[in-house]
């Protein structure tokens, strides 16, 4: 009886002392994930302890999610079983700290994150008030895999923007959201490549809501989603670069901002006299005119051009010569683009359509290198020829001597 009551005895103890389970980090691709036991870092907690969980995220990023999964190791028989659980309930002290009641079973801690940017915001009325606290919340975008930029060895981040973080008003407001494309913060670039559907979007009980997006200059049009610039069924207006106006005007999910006539760009005028093009029709903005070049005995002429109809709008795929009325340039024209025969879903042509007759421009609705002497540019409201192969960027136009000879 004696012996028996031992190996009981020694049973119990077993048990006892092999209640210790692992702790482990799962994923966590953007911060460090750390435990704590009694206020002391620990890898591994007994059964029925309070185990706390630290986050450090790494620069520019935030906490979205985290979750648990509970596993059994093959050299503990008692935690081979666990009551059919596969996660452990977790209770949120802040953004970056969850704590749990350690189960009979190893529990594996995941997190996943989010780019969280300030950004730029102003109302939309006469003052024109930045608002402070606007938050863009963004992920890495799908497709798009970080990397170390050879150069500068800095960490280059594809992003998309997921959604807007606006703070409560004491009063309704409407504002005007800057979506940059480049962000910096510490070793990380942010480079926003995609708008997601819901980005712009704010809770029905908020009063504030975002009614303009000002797009960024880059080198390829980002990817918008359907409906991103259609949050809370409110159509909004989109500035863009003068340059990818015919982009983002033809952007299938930008088809109702289009026909309604909300998507346009802001540009100031260089000179008094610049060159245009746009793969898209465009609204004259008032204090402008628009010219068609020639050329005649007395060398290259300009003569405006009138529409049949008196429409103010430069059709599309045309080179043509603009002038305003401030004699330095210096003056800010909005450019809207005009649902005329073009539909949304479609490339913008990149062809001479020649709409002008006698017109010689010839419009680079691309940025293209030109061969020299057979080209004249405008420079310092003056043409002058191309006296070796240069580029012209987009939106803007040549003169073209063989046109001109036709």
């Amino acid at each position: 009886m004696k012996k028996i009551i031992l190996t009981l005895f020694a049973l119990v103890m077993v048990t006892m002392t092999a209640s210790a389970y692992d702790l482990k980090v799962g994923t966590s691709d953007y911060g460090r994930i750390s435990f704590l036991v009694g206020g002391t870092q620990a890898t591994s907690a007994e059964e029925g302890q309070t185990v706390t969980v630290s986050i450090v995220c790494d620069g520019g990023y935030i906490v979205t999610e985290v979750t648990n999964e509970l596993y059994s190791s093959w050299n503990s028989a008692r935690s081979a079983t666990v009551d059919m659980q596969t996660s452990v309930e977790m209770n949120k002290v802040d953004d970056n700290t969850y704590t749990f009641t350690m189960p009979r079973a190893n529990v594996e801690v995941s997190v996943t994150y989010a780019i969280n940017i300030d950004t730029k915001a102003d109302e939309t009325k006469d003052e024109e008030k930045e608002v402070d606290g606007v938050t863009l919340d963004m992920t890495v975008a799908e497709g798009e895999s970080p990397h170390v930029d050879p150069v500068t060895g800095e960490n280059v981040i594809p992003v998309a923007v997921e959604s807007v973080q606006v703070p409560q008003q004491a009063e309704q407001k409407e504002i005007t959201v800057v979506v940059a494309a480049v962000t910096k913060v510490g070793n990380n670039v942010f480079v926003v490549k995609e708008i997601k559907a819901d980005a712009f979007k704010t809770p029905a009980e908020s009063n504030t809501v975002v009614s303009k997006v000002v797009l960024p200059e880059t080198e390829e049009p980002l990817k918008i989603e359907n409906g991103a610039m259609k949050p809370n069924g409110n159509l909004l207006d989109v500035e863009t670069p003068l340059s990818m106006l015919d982009d983002y005007a033809l952007m299938a999910s930008m088809r109702e901002n289009f026909e309604a006539k909300q998507v346009s760009a802001t540009t100031v005028a260089p000179e008094r006299f610049w060159t245009f093009s746009s793969g898209v029709d465009v609204v004259v903005p008032e204090g402008v005119t628009v010219y068609r070049a020639f050329i005649d005995n007395e060398g290259i002429r300009i003569l405006p051009i009138e529409e049949a109809n008196r429409t103010r709008i430069i059709k599309a795929n045309n080179g043509v010569l603009l002038s305003c009325n401030d004699m330095k340039g210096g003056e800010a024209y909005e450019f809207v683009a005009n649902p005329g025969g073009q539909a949304s879903g479609t490339v913008p042509a990149t062809t001479d359509a020649k709409s002008y007759a006698g017109n010689a421009m010839v419009p680079t609705i691309v940025a293209k290198n030109y061969p020299a002497n057979q080209y004249y540019i405008m420079k310092g409201n003056q043409f002058h020829t191309i006296s070796s192969n240069g580029k012209v960027p987009a939106c803007k136009a040549v003169y073209s001597v063989a046109k001109a000879n036709q």
